[in-house]
């Protein structure tokens, strides 16, 4: 069975203007539909939408407890009981442990990608992912999985949390403006 990626986030904590900085270099790529939502009580967003996932930069609002850059993978509510004591469950949302690299995302979701990308045509976006949470994504929840296409494995990048977006020129696309000499290579 193959994962399907709804998106990837990478959050800052409260600084909403960095979020313009973010959408005004998305803008400048011309590729794929940048867009902002609202503030709401946890955080604000900023998106850049591909073909088979989006990618979200948000800012948090100042006493908000922690977050991490995550992959949100679909997965059947039937499979989430393999996480006996997750550190966060809501009606559509699972976070196994803080840190760990990934959440899992409600197929009943509405907002899930599959159903508010619908006539994206740009596919230009690879995942860059350290090969401890490609292993860990190919056993979620008790079960064998392979990863995608545009999920690859980077031999540089080591922690469930250390992740980064390409374009189709290996540009990176985020984390922006991060003080990460691995991410140097896609400047």
């Amino acid at each position: 069975m193959q994962l399907q990626l709804d998106h990837v986030m990478f959050p800052v904590y409260f600084n909403n203007a960095f979020l313009d900085v973010v959408e005004e270099t998305w803008r400048g790529y011309g590729t794929g539909k940048v867009f902002t939502q609202p503030q709401n009580a946890a955080f604000k967003g900023v998106y850049l939408q591909g073909k088979r996932f989006y990618v979200e930069h948000l800012s948090t609002v100042q006493f908000e407890p922690y977050w991490s850059n995550t992959l949100y993978v679909v997965l059947p509510k039937s499979l989430w009981s393999h996480y006996a004591e997750p550190d966060l469950l809501t009606e559509h949302f699972l976070v196994p442990k803080f840190g760990c690299g990934f959440s899992l995302v409600s197929p009943e979701f509405p907002h899930l990608h599959s159903q508010i990308a619908e006539g994206e045509s740009y596919d230009g976006l690879t995942v860059l992912i350290s090969a401890a949470l490609a292993s860990t994504l190919q056993t979620l929840a008790g079960k064998t999985w392979t990863l995608p296409p545009h999920i690859k494995v980077h031999d540089k990048l080591h922690h469930a949390h250390d992740m980064a977006v390409i374009d189709e020129n290996a540009k990176l696309v985020a984390p922006l403006y991060q003080a990460n000499p691995v991410l140097r290579e896609f400047f």
